[in-house]
């Protein structure tokens, strides 16, 4: 019987412990820095608010209509998106319906926030199409 709440003893000290350790934690990591640049956090917000998923992946998620933009700003210049964005093109294959249009403030700090996921580490993933058709 002594065993046995021994056992229940340090199992009840062991979890309260395990639990303040969490909670330490949590705090003590919520008070550090963000390492994300206020300008990309503003253009995460543009590309939620106007439901850029909803066409375009990051990461290989999110719509298939668009382009894949997760390593857009390697293959365009930054005033060559933000001018885009303002401005936008005829989409293909319609030839009526642009893309839509941002104000200046916002496509910039789009292009902030398209700079920011460049930067995420993502060891070749997505998988680019000619990539895939060598490997197969």
């Amino acid at each position: 019987m002594e065993g046995s709440l021994l056992k229940l003893r340090t199992f009840w000290l062991l979890s309260i412990l395990s639990f303040g350790l969490f909670i330490a934690v949590t705090l003590i990591s919520a008070r550090l820095p963000s390492p994300i640049p206020e300008q990309a956090v503003a253009g995460k917000l543009v590309w939620q608010r106007h439901n850029c998923v909803s066409c375009h992946t990051l990461f290989g998620n999110g719509g298939y209509a668009a382009d894949d933009l997760t390593h857009i700003t390697t293959k365009e210049t930054p005033s060559y998106l933000i001018n885009y964005l303002v401005q936008p093109p005829v989409m293909r294959p319609n030839k009526y319906t642009h893309h839509p249009a941002l104000d200046e403030v916002d496509a910039e700090n789009l292009v902030h926030y398209l700079e920011f996921v460049q930067t995420i580490p993502t060891l070749g993933w997505p998988p680019q199409q000619e990539n895939a058709e060598k490997e197969s």
